[in-house]
């Protein structure tokens, strides 16, 4: 389990927990390809996508959560693993590539989170490239 504090109010957290944990175990392949989805989405979708997460925090009054989830996910990319194999794993390339995976982990874990506070259009883009890299993550 990633440690993240406090429990958040209402947001689906053992979901996220388990998010953090399949994350922990995916390798440089399964990182590549989770940025490359990202980056096939438009901008548009992406900007609609977040507007939609914006206008969830402001309606539920859960904005300062959806801040604290976000960083977690940036935290996340920015941190190594405890989990064998890679809690040794002190190559550049799978540092660099779970950086270059930030924005996707980023969505993933807010449409994990927000659960069904998010319209399903919104919740499957956001985890679209989660799902295209990891499929077996429900």
């Amino acid at each position: 389990m990633y440690d993240r504090g406090e429990p958040e109010s209402g947001l689906d957290m053992a979901r996220l927990d388990a998010f953090f944990d399949s994350l922990d175990h995916m390798g440089e392949v399964e990182l590549l390809a989770l940025a490359a989805a990202w980056r096939s989405v438009d901008r548009a979708t992406h900007e609609r996508a977040w507007a939609a997460v914006r206008t969830a925090g402001d309606r539920d009054g859960i904005s300062p959560e959806i801040g604290r989830v976000r960083d977690l996910a940036m935290a996340w990319a920015a941190r190594g693993s405890n989990v064998p194999p890679y809690q040794f794993n002190n190559e550049p390339t799978w540092a660099r590539e779970k950086l270059d995976a930030q924005e996707a982990v980023v969505d993933a874990a807010l449409a994990i989170a927000l659960g069904d506070r998010l319209d399903h259009r919104t919740s499957d883009e956001l985890l679209a490239p989660w799902k295209r890299a990891h499929a077996s993550f429900e």
